[in-house]
């Protein structure tokens, strides 16, 4: 309850382009990225609350 529900794709980007990684590989790879950090946070939101 209350935690994050998507990543910033912009921001994420953005922090992408300024550090010189591949942005084709990163703007399709992003989506995938997002479900495993989001689910990582869900997980660790529910041992804390147990």
């Amino acid at each position: 309850m209350g935690g994050p529900f998507a990543l910033d794709f912009s921001a994420v980007l953005t922090m992408g382009q300024a550090q010189g990684a591949d942005m084709k590989m990163l703007a399709e790879t992003l989506p995938y990225v997002e479900a495993v950090v989001l689910a990582q946070f869900d997980r660790e939101g529910d041992d804390a609350e147990a």
